[in-house]
């Protein structure tokens, strides 16, 4: 089985990330690094990786975080004939994998395989079918792959084996990154009782225990986006009519 790996990082050394890679029992084919950092770039460059290809990448910062990081992915996958893997495993710089990770999480075969953005499995067949071998550059890319993969009737599951997280510092977002948050929601199909209880469920900073105001910014970018009319994806009606499924009949709608 060929495995082809894309990390992404702004400012994560992915050194560890690499190493995890190559330790695999199921073996990586090839790892790519798509790096949006210039003196990242050029410290990756003088440690001369043997396991890895990175390049930069210039990041627009105009962009969202999760756009940019998608940008990042597709320049890495241009470079590669995808038809010639059969995953691609794209994971991020500040995590790592425990060497059984791809062999647990492949052990059926699935279509994709993840619980959100930091290390996702995808067969390259479906990829290319579902998303015409480009990433989405959206805000909540994670999510949207994982919602069309759903939506397209393809075997989705959630990890069979955990990725570990290195520790980082608890990131507080602008304002502007929260709204845009409540208007994917929006795209995505969330219904208004699911991004209503999002402030309530998080009413206090798990580390701090201070009241959190900006949890309150994705529900007014929500109903803005509604207000605006904006256009929704096209599983948007599909993930609502789950997610009031879920409410009525006390059904979990996940994966």
């Amino acid at each position: 089985m060929r495995i082809l790996a894309i990390v992404p990082t702004l400012r994560d050394d992915p050194s560890e990330t690499i190493r995890s890679l190559t330790e695999q029992t199921d073996e990586v084919s090839k790892i790519v690094v798509a790096v949006g950092s210039k003196a990242l770039h050029e410290k990756l460059a003088a440690k001369k990786l043997e396991h890895a290809k990175c390049f930069y990448v210039r990041p627009d910062f105009s962009k969202p975080l999760g756009e940019r990081v998608a940008t990042a992915i597709n320049k890495a996958l241009a470079e590669e004939k995808l038809a010639e893997y059969d995953y691609v495993l794209k994971v991020d710089a500040d995590v790592i994998l425990p060497p059984d990770f791809i062999e647990k999480n492949l052990a059926n075969l699935p279509d994709f395989i993840g619980s959100g953005g930091s290390a996702m499995l995808f067969k390259t067949s479906a990829f290319l079918k579902a998303f015409k071998g480009k990433y989405p550059e959206v805000f909540a890319d994670d999510t949207y792959v994982a919602s069309k993969f759903l939506y397209k009737g393809y075997n989705v599951k959630r990890w069979r084996r955990q990725p570990q997280f290195r520790k980082r510092e608890t990131q507080h977002h602008s304002y502007r990154h929260e709204l845009q948050r409540g208007i994917e929601w929006y795209k995505l199909g969330y219904e208004p009782l699911h991004v209503l209880d999002y402030p309530r469920e998080f009413i206090y900073d798990q580390c701090e225990r201070k009241p959190c105001i900006d949890r309150i910014f994705p529900v007014l970018g929500y109903f803005l986006a509604i207000l605006r009319r904006m256009t929704r994806y096209e599983f948007a009606p599909w993930i609502f009519h789950m997610q009031v499924r879920r409410l009525l009949y006390g059904k979990q709608f996940e994966y």
